[in-house]
This record gives structure tokens, C-alpha cells and sequence, in this order.
């Protein structure tokens, strides 16, 4: 009986020193605060309506509101971080004939930016 109980306590003992791995930040999280800034810096909301975005509240394109939740970006393309981060730098890649200029966002802004409109659900 002693054995079995000192069999316990030293598993016991044992489990409780394995540390569980510890989750990496993801790399290409961006910062949501600054992608804010730089949706005011771009003139965003001059053709969107941007919940959180001060100034016009432009309806000249779509209104972001809930855009974390949606299903595809302008309509075409699927709702990922990737997809998001190449179309904020290229919006001509949802088809020639769309609308949005080509701002010369970089990738890390893309990122940032990208990390502001998920927090839009």
C-alpha cells in the first residue's frame, strides 16, 4: 500500500512540474491601434463609413461596419488575414473594374490595418 501511495505522489509530483507550452503570438497579428491611425492618415473614411473613425463619413464605398464577420472582401475574395493584407495594397485584385485607388499601403501598414478592421464585428 505504501509503494502504490508513493507511486502516486511521485507521478502527482511529476505532473505538476511539466509546464504546458507556452502559445506563440501570431506573427502576423498586426496592431489594431495603429491600423486605426492609419485608416484616419489614409482618408478611409472619406468613401467608407468606419465605426470608431472620426471625420466624413463617406458612401462612396461600402460601410466596414461588421467587416471582421463577413464572409468575402469586395464581394470576391474570402475573408482572411492574407486576402485582407493584398487587397488593403492592391484592391485591384478583386477584379480591374473595382473602384478603390491603390494608396500605396505597405505590408507592414496592411497588417496593421487589417488588425483594426477585424475588431469591426
Amino acid at each position: 500500500m505504501k509503494r502504490l501511495l508513493l507511486a502516486i505522489l511521485v507521478l502527482l509530483g511529476a505532473a505538476c512540474t511539466q509546464q504546458e507550452p507556452k502559445s506563440e503570438p501570431k506573427p502576423d497579428a498586426g496592431n489594431p491601434a495603429r491600423g486605426k491611425q492609419l485608416v484616419s492618415q489614409y482618408g478611409c473614411a472619406s468613401c467608407h463609413v468606419i465605426p470608431g473613425i472620426d471625420g466624413p463619413r463617406g458612401e462612396v464605398g461600402p460601410s466596414l461596419e461588421h467587416v471582421a464577420v463577413r464572409q468575402l472582401i469586395a464581394l470576391k475574395l474570402p475573408n482572411n488575414l492574407p486576402n485582407m493584407m493584398e487587397y488593403l495594397q492592391n484592391p485591384q485584385l478583386a477584379g480591374a473594374q473595382n473602384v478603390m485607388p491603390n494608396l500605396g499601403v505597405t505590408p507592414a501598414e496592411a497588417r496593421d490595418i487589417a488588425a483594426y478592421l477585424y475588431t469591426l464585428k
